[in-house]
């Protein structure tokens, strides 16, 4: 259930954006976006703040027994003495709630200084024609646009997912790029398609993006980007 009170608000959009929700809480909170306007603005201030450091920093695979090493921690460790807020789960999320903690403590000046954003910012949740159920999730703003998969999907193996938008009353798409395997596809700049608003869509084209600059396979998933405040 998403909180009202806003310090639970903004925590559970920070743990979000951190990527350390399970499935089901994550779908969750795509699912609630559309109609929920402090959640989606919480999700943006983390979202601008926690992204660009990404950056600095290549990506880097943990060893394979990383988990398993931390599970058997857990598990051996003594439970403390506290009351834990209402969001406390299993023992494996108490260890990804005090890395987040510390890394927003490590963060702390960085988001103290850092300037705020002055242009729009949207939030999308695309899912395919036929159902409601959040298969991604864009952020758009003045740091650029990050489009993630928060549900299994892939393109057959001799596909890509290719991104597109519509800008508001356009009646063609313009293309924003191929999507990696990962799921994740960042732009550091805010295409000026969509400054406006408008709508985003995913379509299955050949390896390497539509030969034609306009979609040449189905739209799978779609959403129209709505206004962050």
């Amino acid at each position: 259930m998403i909180p009202d009170d806003p310090e639970e608000l903004n925590a559970l959009a920070g743990e979000y954006v951190l990527g350390v929700l399970d499935g089901a809480q994550t779908s969750e909170i795509a699912s609630a976006l559309p109609n929920n306007a402090a959640l989606r603005r919480a999700i943006i201030f983390w979202e601008e703040r926690l992204h660009p450091l990404a950056a600095l920093a290549p990506p880097v695979d943990p060893p394979a027994e990383t988990w398993q090493r931390i599970a058997e921690r857990i598990d051996s460790a003594e439970p403390a003495a506290m009351v834990l807020p209402f969001w406390n789960r299993a023992a494996p999320w108490r260890w990804a709630w005090a890395v987040s903690t510390a890394l927003a403590a490590c963060l702390a000046l960085y988001i103290a200084f850092a300037p705020a954003a002055r242009g729009p910012s949207f939030v999308a949740v695309l899912h395919p024609p036929q159902t409601e159920q959040a298969a991604w999730v864009a952020t758009a703003g003045d740091n650029g646009l990050l489009v993630r998969a928060i549900a299994t999907a892939a393109a057959p193996n001799d596909r890509d997912f290719e991104l597109w938008a519509i800008a508001p009353n356009a009646s063609r798409p313009q293309a924003l790029g191929v999507i990696p395997p990962s799921g994740s596809l960042e732009l550091g700049a805010l295409p000026a398609v969509i400054r406006q608003g408008g709508t985003l869509a995913i379509s299955i084209e050949p390896k390497g993006g539509s030969p034609t600059g306009q979609p040449t396979g189905p739209v799978v998933f779609s959403g129209p980007l709505v206004a962050a405040r």
